[in-house]
């Protein structure tokens, strides 16, 4: 039986793959000597409880770092978990040597509840969330059906002009 393809508010805006890793600055300096990916950003010590963080449906105050380089016509992302109980946290205890764990679509940000619901009636609740300065992000157990999560961002005029900054500087 052939399953019918369903139209979404987010599945044409691919637009984001992250690797979680034990080392952020060796992966950054693996993107940079190996693959050639020079420019990355990162934001230190992000504490989720400043970021309206939630983690299995509760509030809660997990620390990471966050790397973020523009290839091609997405945003490659890299996160450390430092602290703290988060699906971050979960991949590496269970890969410790890093990897993809999760892709993101982007949307703007009045269409990201839309895309939550959408999320939540093909029957995925929200694993973890977050308000950065630049976007909030909703993160989905895809893993099962997919081998990686999916992390639907909302990104604000901010983010618009912090993607465009890291794709000016990657060119």
């Amino acid at each position: 039986m052939e399953l019918q393809a369903v139209t979404t508010s987010f599945g044409k805006y691919f637009g984001q793959i992250t690797w979680v890793v034990p080392d952020i600055q060796a992966t950054e300096n693996h993107f940079r000597t190996i693959l050639g990916i020079s420019h990355f950003v990162r934001l230190e010590n992000l504490q989720s409880e400043d970021l309206e963080g939630t983690y299995r449906g509760k509030t809660d105050n997990h620390v990471f770092h966050l790397s973020m380089a523009y290839s091609g016509e997405s945003v490659i992302e890299l996160i450390q978990p430092v602290s703290g109980p988060s699906i971050f946290r979960e991949y590496l205890d269970k890969h410790p040597q890093g990897g993809v764990q999760h892709v993101a679509f982007i949307v703007p940000d009045s269409q990201l509840e839309e895309a939550i619901s959408e999320f939540k009636d093909k029957g995925y609740s929200k694993v973890q969330s977050l308000t950065l300065p630049f976007a909030r992000v909703a993160y989905f157990d895809t893993s099962k059906e997919l081998g990686v999560m999916t992390e639907i961002i909302g990104v604000t005029e901010a983010g618009i002009d912090f993607v465009e900054q890291l794709r000016s500087e990657s060119a």
